[in-house]
């Protein structure tokens, strides 16, 4: 692993995130001074998600020919100006500006593959997973530092500024933070997708495999498969994405991910209406319940992943992580149902520990298998479809989680945690049938860390 290159960006990760943080709990506070009904809500996310499932890939594919620094500049340099308007939306009172923001953030910020082949550049295949966990604790830090940092920022603004105006000053903060992930990216990200390339061009001419295919749940090494055809990489991303689902392994670990992002999104859409209808909690309360996942996920994603894929493998933990979720979005789904105010709050607070947990044990190691299928010169590309097919499930999941919350706060809990159940069981079969297969191949083999 080179270590120099991997802490820049995720340095620039947390930078960038921190920006995301201030505004996820906001966007919602927003939506709900407007009026908007959780429908209304969820196209909001959805228009967001849409414009990350159409430009995910295209810029996970550009990464993979123009270089990894010059995506990053571009995209983080989006954020600033969706991050301008959304602030100015606030002051308005518009809500289709507020959706312009959130569209052109979609679509400059989908930069989450480009940021994953960096890591996927300067990793080794064993240590890839712990990479994508440090890339998801800095997820988690943006969470924890951005909601504090908004709940300060909406306080500070409010005595300053007055309460009408004091909810706009998160959006300039984010602005802010993003401008200077900018800066990060020009003056110390080095481009890495020439070093990769060489070094893949250097190993074929040495006769080495550039990939070793990996079963996507055995979590071991298999007979080298076939080289993806050019045209899987080359061609645009929808037909790109047809491709790739005629590989049986990249459908089952894309199918895996759209599901398991599906039911989480359910989640992310409706929580901030469910603390403030339930708690009436303010943006700050709103921020500080952010900050205190935002926590729980540095815990798991930045301690245990790298650890325990280690252990017990990534496919055993992908296998597993979904039965954890579910069991926190259960103890979720009660708080409506529960009078006592005490009790609701032991359930929020004790509902978000396996739900950190269950998800930062899925994704992480997701995102190693998924990377272990492409050439090294095309993990922008591999990853690119990977996020699109998230961000397909974030574009359908919002309305969905919206109208079901219309319907009865519960309803998207138990909805998700239904799905998640089906995740893991399905991860389970997929698992235990690549066993077989291989044990079928090589009697004597012991297959290890499946």
């Amino acid at each position: 692993m080179k270590p120099a290159p991997l802490s820049i960006i995720l340095f620039i990760a947390f930078v960038d995130l921190v920006g995301f943080g201030l505004i996820i709990p906001l966007q919602a506070v927003y939506a709900n001074r407007l009026q908007a009904s959780g429908l209304t809500l969820g196209f909001l996310m959805g228009a967001y998600a849409l414009m990350q499932l159409a430009f995910n890939p295209l810029l996970g594919r550009w990464s993979d020919r123009v270089g990894r620094r010059r995506v990053l500049l571009v995209s983080v340099g989006g954020s600033v100006l969706s991050h301008l308007l959304l602030g100015v939306a606030d002051l308005t009172v518009s809500l289709p500006l507020l959706f312009i923001a959130r569209i052109l953030d979609g679509a400059t910020g989908a930069n989450i593959a480009t940021a994953q082949a960096y890591i996927a550049d300067v990793t080794t295949a064993e240590n890839r997973a712990r990479g994508m966990g440090l890339f998801g604790a800095a997820f988690g830090l943006g969470f924890v530092m951005g909601p504090a940092l908004g709940a300060g920022l909406v306080f500070v603004g409010r005595e300053v500024s007055g309460p009408v105006y004091g909810t706009a000053w998160p959006a300039f903060g984010a602005a802010a933070a993003s401008l200077i992930a900018v800066v990060l990216v020009w003056r110390f990200l080095p481009e890495t997708r020439r070093l990769a390339a060489a070094a893949s061009v250097a190993g074929a001419k040495r006769g080495m495999p550039t990939r070793t295919a990996v079963g996507p749940l055995s979590g071991s090494p298999t007979a080298p498969a076939a080289p993806p055809s050019r045209a899987l990489f080359g061609a645009p991303s929808l037909r790109g994405l047809k491709e790739a689902m005629a590989h049986p392994r990249l459908r089952e670990l894309f199918s895996l991910s759209f599901c398991s992002i599906f039911a989480f999104v359910l989640l992310e859409v409706t929580f901030v209406y469910l603390c403030a209808h339930r708690f009436g909690v303010t943006e700050a309360g709103t921020g500080m319940i952010f900050a205190y996942v935002g926590i729980l996920m540095v815990l798991v994603q930045g301690g245990l992943v790298g650890r325990l894929s280690r252990a017990f493998g990534e496919a055993r933990l992908v296998a597993t992580g979904p039965f954890i979720n579910a069991a926190g979005f259960l103890m979720l789904s009660a708080i409506p149902l529960v009078v006592a105010g005490p009790l609701a709050w032991a359930l929020l607070l004790c509902g978000c520990v396996p739900i950190a947990l269950g998800q930062g044990l899925t994704g992480p190691n997701l995102n190693a298998l998924i990377s272990r299928q492409a050439d090294e010169g095309r993990q922008g590309t591999v990853l690119g479809l990977s996020q699109g097919i998230g961000s397909l499930a974030r574009a359908i999941a919002p309305p969905i989680g919206g109208l079901l919350y219309d319907l009865g706060p519960p309803w998207p809990y138990w909805i998700g945690a239904a799905i998640l159940t089906l995740v893991g069981l399905f991860a389970l079969r997929v698992r235990l049938a690549q066993q077989q297969a291989l044990q079928r191949h090589s009697p004597a083999r012991v297959v290890s860390r499946t």
